[in-house]
């Protein structure tokens, strides 16, 4: 386990992670699309695996 102990240097990985995640990912509920590109175009149907019953607490910050 590693701390990370430069504020930039997170935000860069994070930033780094949610690109990877965003555009260059495939994602099996999306038929193997990335979720920018499915963003881009609203015509695309893709499966969801959410559940309409679920209650999730708020998230307060």
């Amino acid at each position: 386990k590693q701390t990370i102990k430069n504020i930039d240097l997170a935000q860069k990985m994070t930033e780094q992670a949610v690109y990877i995640y965003n555009n260059l990912r495939t994602h099996f509920s999306l038929d193997l699309r990335k979720p920018a590109e499915v963003h881009l175009n609203p015509n695309i149907k893709y499966k969801s695996y959410r559940k309409n019953n679920v209650n999730l607490p708020e998230l307060t910050i």
